[in-house]
């Protein structure tokens, strides 16, 4: 019996010790995440992050109620384009604003379930920390660097959010309504909260229109006939708005055709979060099969919380009432992606951004089975420390392979910067210019008015440099405060008139401060006439440059029509106050 008593304590001190790894697990995948935004940083949009941009510059007034209900592909989004609104109006377009919402967003969803957990779970102690580790570690897991580094989309990660805040208006609303002492009064409170979170999530993206189909299920399966004939009036009214001249994009039909794929493509989708990062770039293969069967058999797993969903409501087990319905909200998502997206291939499916949903989704899943272990303690501890052994695992091979995400997200932030420098300069560059917008050609034609009201880049001081004597902005630096070269020099031919311009490439060092310069300006008879964005990846020989402490240090960048009457000479921008500018390289 002692030593019985002995183990079981042995295994209350693994559980708790374990708890606080998995705690700081979570913990520094959130700072990770946090780092890899600030490093990818980039103030130009990207891709659908021009839309407010593009209509404004077109003469139309995007601060108004028709711009915001326009349909956008096949969402409206009139909440997530207020946003958009915002960071035009009030930040200059240049994406921080953004890009602090989507990590706000997120912030706060872990937030409502870590709250959640205690409330309505009532966990405490290590089950509570081990799952608030769990849930940190899904809604900041660096596989989705496109949520988090494309200020785009807020529209992604807001349904989440709102559709958690649904459920817990519900399940608010159902607990204090079996209170005795309660009023309907005070109940109805919850039941708006929830009412309205749900409206912000269909107005955000396509995806949230699911909860017009789950809540008044949920209600009428908890017996609230109000909640659900309330559900059922506010859905059918935002729907029908919702529906008032849509237009139905036509893959969607074309998907329908298809089912097979469309099934391939909803499995691939849940699957890929668990497929090697070596198979989401390829897209080829055992990565599909892998990524299928996985898929296939987390929705087969997610049946059986779903079919217990009954017995949760009679045992007021609500934390888990909560995690089913997100479950099936995840679900819903997926199949309406798989709807609009199957037709286009399934590699499409292993695209990060869509990890956001499949995160939460194996999320819930991994709760429900720590909650269930926590209750079989009683019998055995190993029950709980099976989920967390296997969780902190899953932390461990996660860390083995954060590089990827991090370098794709750094190496999209310097294509975008180095797309600014071409519409900077005046030196359209459409090879550059894709990775920003689609249609390259058209990027140069917003410029002017940019300029004017001093959106994204052109808010910038490096934007203001062109034209300027170097020596009225930077004093000059020794030669031995920087290291670099200028590796190449390639003719831009299609400028309208005049000589040919430059795209120039290599790479630069700041020997003083140990890191890369801050920016690169080309120098033509001491007047800057072109400018670069540093941080491409350029590996250099360790043997000759043993102070290399990063591979981001190349260059990239464009200058202007070059005088006849002189060189381009190029500086490195070393950091500092003030600034130096210290030469590099010399174009003849």
């Amino acid at each position: 019996m002692p030593a019985r008593l002995a183990n079981k304590g042995l295994a209350q001190q693994a559980v708790a010790i374990l708890s606080w790894a998995i705690l700081l697990g979570g913990i520094i995948t959130i700072a990770f995440s946090a780092y890899i935004v600030v490093v990818s940083y980039s103030s130009l949009p990207y891709w659908d992050g021009w839309i407010q941009i593009n209509f404004a510059a077109e003469g139309g007034n995007p601060f108004t109620f028709d711009w915001l209900w326009t349909q956008y592909n096949e969402h409206r989004m009139p909440i997530p384009k207020l946003f958009l609104l915002a960071d035009l109006g009030w930040f200059h377009a240049r994406q921080v604003f953004l890009l602090a919402c989507v990590f706000v967003i997120q912030l706060l969803h872990l937030l409502v379930l870590s709250w959640s957990m205690r409330v309505f779970g009532g966990w405490r102690g290590a089950l509570w920390r081990t799952g608030v580790g769990l849930a940190a570690f899904c809604l900041f897991c660096p596989s989705q660097w496109e949520n988090l580094t494309w200020g785009m989309q807020v529209c992604f990660v807001l349904p989440g959010l709102l559709a958690s805040l649904s459920f817990v208006g519900l399940l608010l609303y159902w607990k204090r309504s079996s209170e005795p002492s309660s009023s309907l009064s005070s109940n109805w409170k919850y039941l708006l909260l929830s009412l309205a979170a749900a409206l912000g999530a269909a107005w955000s993206y396509v995806n949230g229109n699911l909860l017009w189909l789950l809540l008044p299920a949920a209600a009428l399966l908890l017996q609230l006939r109000l909640a659900a004939v309330s559900y059922a009036v506010a859905g059918a009214l935002s729907t029908i708005a919702y529906l008032y001249d849509y237009i139905r994009p036509s893959y969607a039909v074309d998907s329908m055709k298809t089912p097979v794929n469309l099934l391939k493509y909803l499995a691939a989708y849940f699957g890929s979060t668990w497929v090697d990062s070596h198979f989401r770039s390829s897209w080829v293969g055992d990565g599909f099969r892998l990524a299928e069967i996985i898929g296939v058999i987390g929705l087969a797993v997610c049946i059986f919380p779903a079919l217990r969903l009954r017995s949760y409501v009679g045992v007021s087990r609500r934390f888990n009432v909560q995690l089913v319905l997100t479950l099936l909200f995840c679900v819903g998502s997926g199949l309406s992606t798989a709807l609009g997206r199957s037709s286009l291939g399934i590699g499409q499916a292993f695209s990060s951004r869509y990890q956001t949903v499949s995160l939460i989704f194996w999320c819930c899943l991994g709760l429900l089975w720590l909650g269930g272990a926590w209750a079989q303690q009683r019998w055995s501890n190993v029950a709980v420390l099976l989920p967390q052994v296997t969780l902190l695992a899953i932390m461990l091979v996660a860390a083995k392979y954060a590089d990827t995400p991090l370098i794709r997200a750094r190496m999209r932030g310097f294509r975008l910067n180095a797309a600014a420098m071409s519409l900077v300069t005046n030196v359209p560059d459409p090879e550059q210019l894709r990775w920003a917008f689609w249609r390259s050609d058209y990027l140069p034609s917003l410029v002017p008015y940019m300029r004017q009201n001093r959106l994204s880049v052109f808010d910038e001081p490096s934007s203001w440099l062109l034209g300027k004597p170097l020596e009225s902005s930077f004093s000059l630096a020794p030669s031995n405060q920087c290291s670099g070269d200028l590796e190449s020099r390639v003719a831009i031919s299609n400028v309208a008139v005049g000589p040919p311009a430059l795209r120039i490439a290599g790479w630069a060092w700041d020997q003083q401060h140990h890191q890369p310069p801050s920016l690169i300006v080309a120098v033509t008879d001491g007047v800057v006439t072109g400018l670069a964005a540093m941080g491409d990846w350029h590996p250099l020989n360790k043997g000759d440059h043993a102070w290399q402490a990063t591979n981001y240090l190349g260059y990239t960048g464009y200058v202007q029509a070059p005088r006849p009457s002189g060189p381009v000479e190029i500086y490195a921008i070393l950091k500092g106050s003030p600034a130096t500018a210290c030469l590099i390289g010399t174009a003849k």
